[in-house]
């Protein structure tokens, strides 16, 4: 596994996947061993070490990229889109007898160029839409999903440095061309990247294989305090998730207590919320399940083309149902059964009263919910399809 972050080296849902990946793949009896780059963290967070020791008891073999140039070598990366100064750390670790190299989320560990490296089988998940938006989340600088690109300026709203070789799309289909699969987590990211590959002329084999959940524990404690019905969110406290929309929702719906579990983005103050809204801060994953299974639904009110939905398919499989804004990979998750989709404020309103004055209706979602989760997205179906996907891509098939 090749991939920018890794826990605790980690922000979001791409690092914690790839690590639950890496751990149910030891657990199957394979040898796992991950890459992952610690100077682009520390460029990203602005910090030396996370809180947090990495976990050395799970079985998987990490090598944490840590160059003599320090912040530089990610620098190098994003402005050139090669591994530059990781180089030669890479090559020595990825010439090692490996049946396959699963790139994740590639952009300051080595870039486009990193594909070519390694002489085993090469696949490359999409975790995110980095290959096609250098900001990664097709959010525009009109905070709005991307339709129409204007990459620099969004580059430049998102205070990133532009990527000149982002101009060169025949040298990055060249370099997407190394890889024998894509895999990706839905059927709108996958759209959007095959819209790429045939601008660019490269024939890369794709499948939609959707991500998973591990199970979550709903029958743990709750805080004595919480109020006996709420809506729950989820996720980074960031103008791209929605949440400054979300809270102007609840604001005019003060009866509804909304209750946010997440932190702000890069340790930013919490943006400013009505009394029914109660801010958690961090909950551990051990205590996540039971906020969603208490809760009258999960708001996702992502405006950002999320590749899949994580915290959707979570809590699906706690029984709760979702009402979810209708952008990005979350369309595959939530159906009419499990849950509703809005397009506008408007929409979230007429969900949120729907909901709330049908406590049957958020339970019989919440029971189709879990079903949809136990066929579409455990950590057993997952496996199957990913390793069989593995052995086509190793017979060329």
């Amino acid at each position: 596994m090749v991939t920018t972050f890794y826990p605790p080296y980690s922000f979001g849902g791409d690092g914690l996947f790839v690590q639950q990946l890496a751990r149910d793949l030891v657990r199957a009896g394979h040898e796992v061993h991950v890459v992952h780059c610690t100077d682009a963290w520390r460029v990203v967070s602005g910090q030396r070490d996370p809180a947090g020791l990495p976990d050395s008891s799970d079985g998987v073999v990490v090598h944490g990229l840590r160059s003599r140039f320090g912040k530089l070598s990610p620098l190098v990366t994003q402005q050139t889109g090669r591994p530059g100064l990781k180089r030669a750390e890479l090559e020595r670790i990825l010439s090692d007898d490996f049946d396959v190299i699963n790139f994740h989320n590639i952009s300051l560990v080595g870039g486009p160029a990193v594909l070519g490296m390694g002489t085993a089988t090469r696949v490359f998940t999409l975790h995110e839409h980095w290959w096609v938006c250098p900001t990664h989340i097709l959010y525009k600088y009109t905070d709005e999903l991307c339709e129409d690109r204007a990459c620099l300026r969004c580059t430049l709203a998102h205070h990133t440095p532009p990527q000149l070789w982002r101009a060169s799309k025949a040298w990055m289909g060249r370099c997407l061309s190394n890889v024998d699969l894509v895999i990706s987590p839905s059927e709108f990211t996958a759209r959007r990247h095959r819209e790429w590959m045939q601008a660019a002329a490269v024939d890369v084999p794709m499948r939609v294989i959707p991500e998973y959940s591990a199970p979550l524990d709903s029958g743990g404690p709750l805080p004595a305090d919480l109020p006996a019905r709420f809506f729950l969110y989820v996720g980074r406290l960031s103008k791209a998730k929605g949440v400054d929309s979300l809270l102007r929702s609840f604001a005019q719906r003060p009866d509804y207590p909304l209750i946010v579990v997440g932190e702000s983005d890069e340790g930013g103050p919490l943006p400013s919320a009505g009394p029914n809204v109660r801010f958690t801060g961090h909950v551990p994953r051990e205590q996540l399940g039971a906020y969603y299974a208490a809760a009258e639904a999960l708001v996702f009110p992502s405006i950002c083309a999320e590749t899949f939905g994580l915290t959707a398919a979570e809590a699906l499989s706690c029984g709760t149902a979702v009402i979810a804004r209708a952008s990005g990979g979350v369309r595959d998750i939530v159906t009419p059964e499990v849950g509703t989709l809005y397009t506008d404020e408007t929409g979230l309103l007429g969900d949120l009263d729907r909901i709330w004055n049908e406590p049957t209706l958020a339970q019989q979602m919440g029971e189709a919910g879990r079903r949809r989760h136990e066929q579409y997205y455990t950590p057993d179906l997952y496996l199957s399809l990913y390793l069989g996907a593995l052995e086509e891509a190793r017979s060329g098939v």
